[in-house]
């Protein structure tokens, strides 16, 4: 284990990297610097070949409570620096990232933290934690793609209600609004995700890569063009040695051995 920054520890559990916010003193709130920090743990884990997935979690009590708010407070301009040279990036960096990232949230993800979390493929929460959207009862709108993620997957109404009344969402409302995939025991995530990410760590990964990335972009294209783009990536994918290793593996009853080629 060691540090891609003073606040994130990087540890690698086989093909899985495990990232883990550090800041436990603080419930890992978002401090200047502590975005940079994790978006070069991010683009560690893309860029090792031998990284096929990654858990993203916080140390302590919580996954994080958001940003840090204590005086005194940053320049206004200080902040609106950090949300497009910190937040966007890292936030980006998890959704455009050819592997999958699931998140493991422990206690609670509000503000930043919740923004982070939903932007993870796969998202699996303590049956003790929540989410929060605590933005309107300090004044602000929602930040780090909130607004985005919210709507897309809640619709209008429900996003408009969640995002103003800043309620707690409970780990298991946040299953049946199918903003998380699972609840799972107190004390029990980060190896419930270990174990989800192991098992995607044995998949094709150019396959993860392409279903991920057609996934993504199939709301805003639409149905036609998102039937040209799965002919255009299955047309690369039955031309990879994995295709034919699946194939073979399939047929010989065995376990494929996937290359990433």
């Amino acid at each position: 284990m060691d540090k891609p920054g003073d606040n994130v520890l990087y540890e690698l559990r086989g093909a899985v990297a495990l990232i883990t916010l550090n800041r436990p003193e603080s419930l890992n709130t978002f401090n200047e610097g502590f975005g940079h920090d994790i978006l070069k743990a991010l683009d560690r884990a893309r860029t090792t070949a031998t990284v096929r997935a990654v858990v993203l979690t916080g140390a302590g009590r919580g996954f994080s409570a958001g940003a840090e708010l204590k005086p005194p407070f940053p320049a206004i301009s200080t902040m609106v620096r950090r949300l497009e040279d910190e937040y966007a990036p890292g936030i980006l960096a998890i959704t455009s990232m050819p592997k999958p990232v699931l998140a493991a949230v422990n206690g609670f993800a509000t503000g930043i933290g919740a923004s982070y979390a939903l932007a993870c493929d796969l998202l699996l929460l303590e049956a003790s934690a929540f989410l929060q959207s605590p933005f309107a009862r300090i004044g602000l709108v929602p930040d780090g793609g909130l607004c985005w993620q919210l709507a897309t997957r809640l619709g209008p109404r429900l996003a408009f209600e969640l995002a103003c009344t800043g309620e707690r969402v409970t780990a298991q409302r946040c299953v049946e609004l199918g903003l998380a995939n699972r609840a799972v025991a107190d004390g029990k995530v980060v190896e419930e995700a270990l174990a989800m990410a192991e098992k995607l760590a044995e998949a094709a990964p150019l396959a993860l890569a392409g279903t991920k990335r057609l996934l993504r972009a199939a709301p805003g294209l639409g149905l036609a063009a998102t039937l040209r783009e799965e002919t255009i990536e299955q047309g690369l994918r039955l031309g990879s040695a994995d295709f034919r290793e699946g194939v073979a593996a399939f047929l010989e009853k065995r376990k494929p051995q996937f290359s990433g080629q």
